[in-house]
């Protein structure tokens, strides 16, 4: 019986470095030839390759007895940096005036009201802090995708590359680009590289910080990185078309590869049914895609996943402080009791452009549910009314 092995063609190509012997070279529109190692396969064996890019080149052994079938699957995005002089000319090119305004705009909003400072851990990072990184990103995701109403298929492979990208970090393979509030990690992505090519895998921001446009951040902070490092392509991948053709250059698409070998009967036969498959699913894909079907299927697993339903927030701006009889100031930072609190204050500092150094948070002490935020000009008393 033939044995069936999938693999996912970005983890062998970046980490493992290893593909079938019919990838004899790999090579990119520029030419540039990638080393790879191939591995030995018996006659039984049946590979699924999933997700090659079709801006790279496959060079497959001549009068080989393995075959490779391909079937297009979905849509990608990259970003060409080496068609761009600079990372100004890409700003400029890609986006309005108006939008590039406004991504400056959140950048100094975030960095007036917070104590923030960049990280790219490339080439060294402490052990402790690349764990302790793992354990906040996997706790940003939980809590980005409950307030989405939406499963995370990204999480089942976080542990996985928590195993993975310390080496390829140290050996200046992967990256993790982090932005801190003072010593808190607030947004974490992981890059992983190959020579010139560079590949966004995962990335999770904090939610309370949303106001500020943190994803965006993120996203320009890593482009205009890849840029100062020479990258001459950042691939984006796929999914979430609505929010990556923003910043591509260039779409593209990826491909399944099947290979098998001819001269086994198993082989044959269960290569060109794993190749018709391939081919039905993705066909199915594009039909449900077109129809608007997939909207009504996210609908349905949403209604699946229960989330806690956030508490309502009645919000007065510049209340009259005569009337607030006593007061006593609270930690929201580190007492997790008042977590419920932050994004309600981030909202405020965002509105208010104050430093959160400036501004206190007050629990009224003759109520149960009311607090007042104060900056030196600004202040709002916030009710959190009970579910019911």
């Amino acid at each position: 019986m033939a044995i069936i092995k999938n693999i996912t063609f970005l983890k062998a190509f970046l980490a493992e470095n290893s593909l079938p012997s019919i990838y004899s070279k790999v090579t990119d529109s520029m030419g540039f030839n990638y080393t790879i190692n191939t591995s030995s396969n018996t006659p039984e064996h049946v590979f699924l390759i999933k997700d090659f890019p079709d801006y790279l080149n496959i060079n497959t052994q001549p009068k080989n007895k393995l075959k490779l079938a391909q079937t297009k699957t979905l849509k990608g995005h990259l970003v060409e940096i080496k068609s761009f002089k600079s990372f100004s000319e890409y700003l400029k090119l890609n986006f309005s005036t108006k939008s590039r305004s406004n991504l400056r705009r959140y950048q100094n909003r975030l960095e007036t009201c917070f104590n923030i400072n960049y990280a790219c851990y490339h080439g060294e990072i402490d052990k402790q802090e690349y764990d302790r990184l793992f354990v906040v990103l996997k706790d940003l995701l939980i809590k980005r995708f409950n307030e989405k109403q939406e499963v995370n298929y990204e999480l089942q492979h976080l542990e996985e590359f928590h195993d993975i990208v310390y080496d390829l970090i140290i050996s200046k393979k992967a990256s993790l680009f982090v932005i801190y509030d003072g010593k808190k990690p607030i947004s974490i992505r992981i890059n992983m590289f190959k020579e010139k090519l560079g590949f966004y895998i995962i990335s999770g921001y904090d939610i309370d910080y949303s106001k500020f446009h943190l994803g965006s951040i993120d996203m320009l902070k890593n482009i205009e990185w890849c840029f100062n490092n020479a990258f001459e392509v950042y691939d984006l991948l796929k999914g979430y078309d609505y929010y990556k053709t923003k910043w591509a250059t260039k779409s593209h698409y990826y491909y399944n590869h099947v290979v098998y070998n001819s001269n086994s009967i198993n082989s044959f036969f269960i290569g060109k049914l794993i190749h018709l498959k391939e081919r039905i699913k993705y066909k199915s894909y594009t039909v449900i895609k077109g129809s608007k079907l997939h909207l009504q299927f996210k609908k349905i697993n949403r209604g699946k996943i229960k989330t806690a339903h956030a508490k309502p927030i009645v919000i007065v701006d510049n209340p009259d402080e005569s009337k607030i009889e006593s007061t006593s100031q609270i930690n929201i930072h580190k007492n997790n009791d008042y977590a419920f609190l932050r994004k309600t204050l981030y909202d405020f500092l965002f509105t208010s452009k104050a430093s959160v150094n400036n501004t206190k948070v007050l629990k009224i002490n003759n109520s149960q549910n009311q607090y007042l935020i104060k900056s030196n000009n600004k202040s709002q008393l916030v009710t959190i009314e009970q579910n019911e």
